[in-house]
């Protein structure tokens, strides 16, 4: 009879159990990874303060703390599009929005310069707040014609130097004059027979 050693029984055993606990821990980040309810394009729409497109300008991240980590928001500079919702709140040629940093905490993570995304944010003081959850993503044809259908074709945004320039053209009045220059050659014409009629009593006198 074969008599079985521990050591032996027991390293392949203990050899499966750490490439167990190495899958696991692999896929831990992934179990931890944000995880929304996808309410819909709609509801997105609705629960937003501002829904626009627009082209991520630059990604501001924040500075690093003692320990070299980086925590906090980042802050996008996007240059708007166009706009379909503003309620509450306005929505300028450029806005800053900001994100948690991270994708895992549901945030928007680093978005490259000149990418194009829609925006679901709510009003923050002088900016927007916007994340994955809220609906935020990349400017799709799919979603944005479903924000179309959703809020309508909304308003494109018009740079300032694009806007048309004003030109003042001057233009001669021809606007009735004033009653000073209409009265004053009736007034001379008065003031002239006056005078004839002065001198035809003095005339008349000497006589």
């Amino acid at each position: 009879m074969t008599r079985l050693h521990g050591p032996v029984v027991l390293g392949p055993v203990l050899a499966l159990v750490a490439v167990v606990a190495g899958i696991l821990l692999a896929q831990a980040p992934a179990q931890a990874a944000c995880s929304c309810t996808d309410t819909g394009t709609v509801q997105h729409a609705g629960d937003a303060d501002a829904v626009f497109t627009g082209t991520v300008r630059e990604t501001r991240k924040p500075e690093p703390d003692e320990s070299g980590k980086i925590k906090g928001l980042f802050t996008y500079v996007i240059d708007v599009d166009r706009v379909y919702k503003q309620e509450g709140t306005v929505v300028t040629e450029a806005v800053q929005v900001s994100s948690a940093r991270s994708r895992a905490t549901c945030g928007l993570g680093n978005l490259p310069a000149g990418s194009s995304y829609v925006f679901f944010a709510t009003a923050r003081d002088a900016g927007f707040r916007a994340g994955a959850c809220g609906g935020s993503a990349s400017a799709s044809e799919e979603l944005v014609a479903e924000v179309e259908r959703a809020l309508g074709s909304g308003k494109q945004m018009v740079p300032d130097d694009e806007l048309p320039e004003l030109v003042l053209t001057a233009v001669e009045s021809t606007g009735p004059q004033s009653v000073g220059r209409l009265a004053a050659p009736g007034a001379a014409v008065a003031l002239l027979g006056l005078l004839g009629l002065v001198l035809v009593r003095l005339s008349g006198s000497r006589r």
